[in-house]
């Protein structure tokens, strides 16, 4: 019975010692309080200038407009899967993911909506059998690996319900002009990290497609800012567009679609990185140079 009594004691003495230092180092790591004239404080993106505003809105129309049509063409696949139309409905699929990728920075301004709508299988350890896996790519594996009609059409009316909400919520929105400048490069990286290696579609190998909507988004951004960047600015970048799009111009078929990402030489995806590389780069700096800053001075209210 003493042993069992002095077992409690030191064990609770143990947890009293372990609560202290955790709150001593807890008090540690409280920043210091901050005072004088020129202290900045973190308060998120600036609110856009009135003169950058009509460039935010109609990126807004434009990511609203590549929505409608996203739902649109899912429509068409889901008719093409009752008709019993599979290559129809892959086609469809392209066409659908596509569009979305020309607005794909603006969804992920929602959260994680884009992990909703845009998981692919390797995001989960049971893959394709995870129930998280859904959206467009459960779509794509059920139309081009699994060949399952029933399963790609449930798949479909769940994705068109998650794409309908976007669109709800992308109409009642505003962009702010350094999220839509740092767009213009995310696009960039988007293929650099992922579509270059032909990681996006793995089962349709579509990544040419999105690789060429990726770039339509960053080009719709740089075209509504052009009123603002200098001709230095605006040359390097427009001459990189129009090389990236020429290369890629060279893997689109006589029916106006682009061939399977296998397709793409060594050669030219070595040349492409080199482009997005240097053009990754000079997106990245348009925001010093338009002078959008994610900061601002906080100016405390004088009693």
């Amino acid at each position: 019975m003493h042993n069992r009594t002095s077992s409690l004691v030191n064990t609770l003495c143990l947890s009293l010692l372990l609560a202290s230092s955790f709150t001593l180092e807890a008090k540690a790591l409280r920043s210091p309080v901050q005072t004088g004239d020129d202290v900045i404080v973190a308060k998120g993106d600036i609110p856009t200038p009135d003169k950058y505003k009509p460039a935010t809105e109609a990126f807004i129309v434009y990511a609203t407009d590549n929505i409608g049509q996203i739902i649109e063409l899912l429509n068409h696949l889901k008719e093409s899967l009752a008709e019993n139309n599979l290559e129809d409905a892959q086609g469809y699929y392209i066409k659908a993911h596509q569009h979305y990728e020309m607005i794909r920075p603006v969804v992920d301004l929602f959260g994680n909506t884009d992990r909703i709508i845009n998981s692919r299988a390797d995001y989960f350890l049971q893959g394709v059998n995870d129930y998280r896996f859904k959206g467009f790519h459960l779509v794509e594996y059920m139309l081009f690996k699994a060949k399952n009609k029933s399963a790609a059409s449930d798949a479909v009316d769940e994705l068109v319900m998650y794409v309908k909400d976007l669109k709800q919520r992308v109409e009642q929105e505003h962009i702010e002009i350094p999220k839509l400048v740092q767009s213009s490069a995310d696009y960039i990286e988007m293929i650099i990290e992922v579509k270059l290696n032909g990681q996006e579609n793995i089962y349709s190998h579509s990544d040419l497609a999105d690789i060429a909507a990726n770039m339509a988004g960053s080009e719709k951004i740089i075209e509504e800012l052009k009123p603002f960047l200098s001709p230095e600015t605006l040359k390097p970048i427009l001459k990189n567009y129009q090389q990236i799009d020429q290369l890629i111009g060279h893997y689109v078929t006589d029916q106006g679609s682009f061939k399977p990402y296998g397709q793409l030489t060594n050669h030219d995806k070595k040349k492409l990185y080199s482009l997005l590389s240097d053009q990754a780069y000079l997106l990245a700096t348009l925001r010093s140079t338009l002078n959008v800053d994610v900061y601002y001075k906080y100016q405390a209210e004088t009693p």
